[in-house]
């Protein structure tokens, strides 16, 4: 076979074509596998870059009248000064709970890393929950899915409400506190408030799914706790004097 291969110049070619074909198969398969293992690695740096990308947009806001404090940072972007109020830390979900009554997310960010109790979780979708205990590495995330948290909600007329978790359905939440002059119908926009010292203002909770009474609705949540690998930790650095002054009240 090799005299008749290194002789023919037609079997030569044929050979080299099939060994062509066969390795090209092989290496297609070899970058396949390396591919869905670098998939990791490009979904952080996409993360990364996200977050980067947030911490220089902002959330619009009212106007900060805390100007003599440390409480804001300003960033140059093309030569022009932009006044930042919220920062951005993407976070991995290591471990997710969403068949208790208080259910919680654990994060790969922790105190080493700035993260504090009360900052907001967000996803790509939207709300997830808020730092309940942190540690040097880690930080637990008490979910959107626990009964006892409520999240100040704004439907699309500005009129603002209460959202809860029943404790039922992991992809639905009640919507309370709407008086019966407001007519919200199916897919109707529910977003925060930014009432609260936790959630910047516009952030998606999800669409009105069921209309339960004059004054009381079902929502879809946007963000599905059931399939969820990534997170946004939020740092709000315009509302410190705020939380330390209402913490105050409840004490």
């Amino acid at each position: 076979m090799v005299i008749v291969f290194r002789n023919n110049h037609y079997q030569q070619s044929s050979a080299i074509n099939s060994s062509a074909k066969i390795a090209g198969f092989f290496f297609q398969k070899k970058e396949g596998l390396m591919g869905y293992f670098r998939l990791r690695a490009i979904n952080d740096s996409l993360l990364k870059e996200n977050a980067s990308l947030k911490n220089k947009l902002g959330i619009e806001v009212r106007q900060n009248t805390l100007k003599d404090t440390a409480f804001t940072r300003e960033v140059k972007i093309d030569s022009t000064t932009h006044t930042v109020y919220y920062q951005y830390m993407s976070a991995k979900v290591l471990n997710n709970s969403i068949d208790q009554k208080l259910n919680y997310l654990t994060l790969n960010k922790g105190s080493a890393d700035g993260v504090k109790k009360n900052m907001a979780v967000i996803s790509e979708k939207g709300i997830v929950g808020k730092i309940a205990n942190v540690s040097e590495h880690f930080s637990i995330v008490v979910s959107v899915l626990s009964e006892r948290f409520n999240i100040s909600a704004m439907t699309p007329d500005g009129t603002v409400g209460k959202a809860v978790w029943d404790g039922k359905n992991v992809e639905l939440v009640n919507l309370t506190g709407i008086p019966q002059s407001v007519k919200l119908k199916p897919l109707d926009t529910i977003v925060t408030s930014g009432y609260s010292s936790i959630f910047p203002e516009n952030i998606m909770i999800g669409r009105i799914a069921k209309v339960e009474s004059a004054t009381s609705y079902k929502i879809w949540l946007s963000t599905k706790f059931s399939n969820l690998h990534f997170v946004y930790i939020v740092k709000d650095v315009s509302n410190a004097e705020q939380i330390k002054l209402e913490e105050q009240i409840q004490q």
